[in-house]
């Protein structure tokens, strides 16, 4: 929960946000919007583009996600912080952030001057809508007469973000409205009130927060002497005058493993087969060409059984026959079948499987529900390899066709650009058949720029890639890879790679200039501790490292000493 002072400034910053309805114009403006779009990033990443017009916002959002480090209401810490930052207030008034922000919501020019906003916009209202509904009677007043401004029966919209107050008593402090003088109170009906107690700068005060483009109608007008009472009602526009955004909520499972595994840590050299390793064929006890693998919480692996045209999964303790969950139907286009799929990834926040149904040049999404029959089409018409979800639930897919890699917000057609992009080549910026993808927390991409013989690093927002294992030609010595593909990076930031074509798994240190064989290198074989065309590989939270090898029609275990 936040947590801070009151006192005076408290006070003043109640007073201001409460009445600033003096600035609400009334007038007719275009809806609020543009910001819809936009990636959801973290609240310091979504104020740099307000530092021209906020010079000191850098370092009060600092401030707010520190005291945001156990946020309530099941909001992430950049989500309570951004919250918490909107109920902050400094000197120069007009250079804090609810003040000029508002201003520019209210403003008949807003669409020249909102776009800087557009990241924080998207931060902000993604948290705001993730809290209740509040139905509740809520004050807001000044010491001015507005009444002549609201005439009763009239529709009016409030454009700016309004603060409101659930405790009449509030209203008749001398510090806020009082009990004499030329007075204006607002008595408002609200329906989609948030209320933000727990995430404000001033957490003592009963304050609920209306969004902006709130729509009323005038139900009445009272006078008492110098006292004037409005009611308002919160009415639904016929179309929305604030823009929604696509909320979205981290899920309660992390869909990147943390696995801490040790600097020096080793494995036991002679792998267990844990699916597959019958030959070559379609039976429910075989693999075909197995081309990538998922490993869930309760160690069930997940592999795109790629020419069989299905995905298979092997629930743990259970290594005789798999369970066919997607596909299984021969190769083909419906939506039923599959036609030779390259990745696989979890999606736990709806406990689906997404899937790089490669030739079909799709990505599909089928529900791990036992009674599911067909996907759903998520992306189309490209040559899509590998999948990466983050744990903002963006998706990440490689193309080999563009050499790029793009993200898609779930729901999204086009994506954007995150690594390459820039056609072929050996380049910085360049890729030559991206094929598998990791990311991180930070959401930077690690690729395996497999013809490049190559993992490349695109931190996020860069314009070219960091060469951190390989990248000496394709070679079998520590400095060289030969095909890369599966990839893994841990806590410590350690580089696992499945170095395919040298038959071995690799790890590289971060900042290192040649890597370490950790598994494999013995080579081409079926023996247990050799390995043919490792294409994919991924470790459970024990640290136990699972290898799904192309050319064995198999998985192997490698467990962690």
């Amino acid at each position: 929960m936040a947590t801070a002072g009151g006192g005076e400034e408290a006070a003043i910053q109640r007073i201001s946000r409460m009445n600033d309805v003096v600035q609400e114009s009334l007038e007719i403006l275009a809806p609020i919007g543009g910001y819809s779009k936009m990636p959801l990033v973290s609240l310091e990443e979504a104020v740099e583009p307000l530092v021209s017009i906020l010079p000191d916002v850098q370092s009060h959002a600092y401030t707010a996600i520190l005291k945001c480090k156990k946020p309530a209401d099941k909001l992430t810490q950049d989500e309570s912080a951004s919250i918490m930052l909107y109920t902050m207030g400094w000197d120069p008034p007009e250079e804090c952030l609810y003040v000029a922000l508002n201003n520019t919501l209210r403003a008949a020019d807003r669409q020249k001057t909102l776009r800087p906003w557009y990241l924080y916009l998207r931060l902000f209202l993604n948290a705001l809508f993730r809290l209740p509904l509040l139905s509740v009677t809520a004050y807001r007043g000044v010491k001015l007469d507005l009444s002549n401004r609201y005439i009763e029966g009239e529709k009016i919209v409030w454009w700016g973000f309004s603060s409101c107050t659930t405790s009449v008593g509030v209203l008749k402090s001398e510090l806020f409205l009082g009990k004499t003088g030329t007075r204006t109170m607002f008595n408002i009906h609200c329906k989609s009130a948030r209320d933000i107690r727990n995430h404000s700068f001033y957490p003592a005060e009963d304050e609920v927060l209306l969004m902006a483009a709130t729509q009323f109608k005038v139900v009445s007008s009272l006078d008492q002497g110098n006292l004037h009472i409005i009611q308002l009602e919160e009415t639904t526009p016929r179309h929305p005058l604030l823009q929604p955004v696509s909320v979205v909520v981290p899920s309660l499972i992390d869909p990147i493993p943390l696995v801490n595994i040790p600097g020096n840590a080793k494995w036991i050299q002679n792998g267990v087969t844990i699916a597959g390793g019958n030959g070559q064929g379609s039976a429910t006890n075989q693999l075909n060409w197995p081309n990538s693998l998922f490993v869930d919480d309760d160690q069930t692996v997940v592999i795109a059984d790629r020419m069989n045209h299905r995905i298979i999964q092997w629930k743990k303790d259970d290594t005789t026959n798999g369970q066919i969950v997607a596909g299984g139907k021969g190769e083909g286009n419906g939506l039923d079948q599959l036609f030779r799929p390259t990745s696989v990834c979890v999606d736990k926040e709806t406990n689906s499987l997404i899937i790089c149904d490669q030739r079909n040049g799709r990505v599909v999404r089928w529900s791990r529900d036992s009674h599911t029959t067909h996907g759903e089409i998520l992306i189309e018409n490209d040559n899509f390899s590998g999948l990466a979800m983050d744990e903002q639930r963006y998706l990440y897919v490689s193309n080999c066709e563009n050499q790029e890699v793009r993200r898609y917000q779930l729901g999204e057609k086009n994506g954007a650009l995150v690594a390459g992009g820039n056609g072929k080549g050996r380049g910085s910026i360049h890729l030559n058949e991206p094929s598998n993808l990791f990311v991180d927390r930070e959401q930077n991409v690690y690729v395996s720029d497999s013809f490049n013989h190559r993992v490349m690093k695109w931190i996020k927002g860069a314009k070219e890639g960091v060469l951190v294992a390989g990248g000496q030609d394709k070679g079998n010595a520590l400095t060289q890879l030969n095909g890369p593909s599966g990839l893994f990076v841990d806590t410590l930031g350690a580089i696992y790679v499945a170095d395919s074509s040298n038959h071995r798994v690799m790890r590289w240190t971060q900042g290192a200039k040649q890597g370490t064989v950790i598994v494999g290198g013995n080579g081409k074989g079926d023996r247990a501790n050799q390995l043919n065309c490792p294409i994919d590989l991924s470790f459970d939270r024990l640290g136990n490292l699972y290898v799904a090898e192309y050319n064995n029609h198999r998985v192997q275990r490698f467990s962690i000493e």
